[in-house]
């Protein structure tokens, strides 16, 4: 019996190779720290102006029979329309509610009253 040498190309198994160098990834992963960069300590200047303030905003209500109402802060005080303008002291916004059915030189007396007040941002809406 005669022994046959194979003298074909052999190639050597690199699965424990890979094996390894995935284990060492692995490791190397797990065991780096970070470096935490230091801080740099600084002091942001202090403004000099005012925050800016609460927006005040009124709404003023006409029903159908001509009557005025003031909304502020959740309440509805009927007053004359002599008497807006007392209530409109440090307003920035006003919003004029006016019944559909009433007559529109109401709301035009309303809105002089209202610009008399120099108040730019003034809004009107319509219901019925």
């Amino acid at each position: 019996m005669g022994r046959k040498n194979r003298r074909g190309s052999l190639k050597p198994d690199l699965t424990p190779l890979i094996d390894v160098i995935f284990l060492l990834i692995i490791f190397f992963m797990i065991s780096t720290t970070f470096n935490n960069y230091g801080t740099i300590p600084i002091e942001l200047p202090s403004s000099t102006v005012e925050s800016k303030k609460e927006n005040k905003a009124v709404e003023i209500i006409v029903d159908k029979h001509g009557r005025f109402y003031v909304n502020t802060e959740g309440k509805n005080q009927e007053v004359t329309l002599e008497d807006i303008p007392n209530h409109l002291q440090g307003v920035e916004e006003v919003t004029i509610s006016a019944d559909r059915d009433m007559k529109y030189q109401t709301v035009m007396n309303v809105m002089t009253k209202v610009k008399e007040q120099n108040i730019a941002n003034m809004g009107l809406t319509f219901y019925e």
